[in-house]
């Protein structure tokens, strides 16, 4: 009964490193195609590449802009408003570099915290919500950025 008892134990502790390693790549493989949705997204502004967001962006995609169209004011921009932007090139077309600072990923949403660097180390510090749609590829929903001066 003891050595029963003992070969148990065990079972359920290897089987719970087992879970937790494909737990591990699993997030691995989630936290790439993330940053990979997250760079398209630059690229696709850089490029000022609308037909791209079809994509990348939610159906549901807005930005939020703090102290937008003036410093006492802050916009909820939905995606046809942010994609007329940069149709009309009023943003965009700038190259950036992004630098991951945190991702934190829930299943099938998830949060991106990331510096989009300008050619001088100034930028934006954007928080960025991805969720998963129904074919279960990542899309981005909402857009928050913060400007940061060199």
């Amino acid at each position: 009964m003891k050595k029963k008892s003992v070969m148990l134990i065990a079972i359920i502790c290897l089987s719970t490193l087992s879970c937790k390693s494909q737990s591990k790549q699993n997030d691995s493989s989630m936290e790439k195609e993330i940053k990979d949705v997250v760079i398209a997204f630059v690229k696709a502004g850089e490029e000022r590449n609308v037909s791209a967001y079809d994509q990348l962006l939610h159906e549901d995609f807005r930005v939020i802009a703090n102290r937008y169209p003036t410093p006492d004011k802050t916009s909820i921009i939905p995606a046809a408003s942010y994609i007329a932007l940069i149709t009309k090139k009023i943003i965009g077309g700038n190259k950036l570099s992004v630098v991951f600072k945190d991702i934190d990923i829930a299943d099938h949403s998830a949060t991106v915290l990331a510096h989009f660097k300008d050619e001088n180390g100034g930028g934006q510090l954007v928080t960025i919500l991805l969720v998963k749609n129904q074919e279960a590829k990542w899309q981005m929903i909402a857009d928050m950025a913060t400007q940061i001066k060199k």
